[in-house]
């Protein structure tokens, strides 16, 4: 009688232990979850042409500290994606934000020359997006040449968009590739060096980003 009392009270420690340590490592991995936060947040990115009649504008800037060298560039497509010319160049002011300006300067002047008047241009940068709503907050040293860009803005069908720097691969090629120049490249059609880029693009093929 007494070892099977025994017994029933070591059964009991045991089930109390094991409820303890269960309850234990619940708590600690609802802890571990929220110290470490949730998992990262999947976006997917995906280049869209324009329709028809429009051309799209896909710039960027570029600028290498280390090295002390800046570029921008951009491509224009029509609405099969088709590539109707892209340019490179590299720039001496030592400003990322700069290199994104020019880009959209040079590729408004570009798109007004050749008589592209429905544009839609897309960045990867708000702060552009900011400049063509709040003129005055761009840098002075780039003021009147970003006046007469957006004059010319007026004059055409227009809109803008952002896209994240995963969809906007082509221009990032152009960008970097503006800093080994000396002056600006043009090219009726795409360079060997974006054209798996654009070839991605055409497909519609998405890319990630993880935020």
């Amino acid at each position: 009688m007494g070892r099977s009392l025994q017994l029933k009270e070591l059964w009991l420690i045991c089930f109390t232990s094991i409820l303890w340590f269960v309850w234990h490592a619940r708590n600690k991995t609802r802890f571990d979850e929220c110290r470490l936060g949730r998992a990262p947040r999947v976006i997917e990115v995906v280049w869209h042409p324009p329709v028809i009649g429009w051309v799209k504008i896909n710039s960027d800037g570029a600028w290498k500290h280390a090295e002390g060298v800046g570029g921008f560039g951009a491509v224009f497509r029509d609405f099969k994606g088709h590539v109707l010319g892209a340019f490179s160049s590299n720039i001496d002011i030592p400003s990322s934000v700069a290199a994104e300006v020019m880009a959209v300067i040079v590729a408004i002047e570009l798109a007004w020359v050749r008589d592209w008047k429905h544009i839609w241009l897309e960045v990867d940068s708000s702060l552009v997006l900011d400049y063509l709503r709040s003129p005055l907050l761009v840098p002075w040293n780039l003021r009147v040449c970003w006046l007469n860009c957006l004059r010319c803005i007026s004059e055409m069908t227009f809109r803008s968009s952002h896209i994240f720097r995963e969809g906007n691969k082509v221009a990032d090629a152009l960008a970097n590739h503006g800093t080994s120049l000396t002056q600006l490249i043009w090219w009726d059609s795409a360079p060997p060096f974006i054209l798996s880029y654009c070839s991605s693009d055409l497909m519609g093929l998405p890319l990630f980003r993880f935020s």
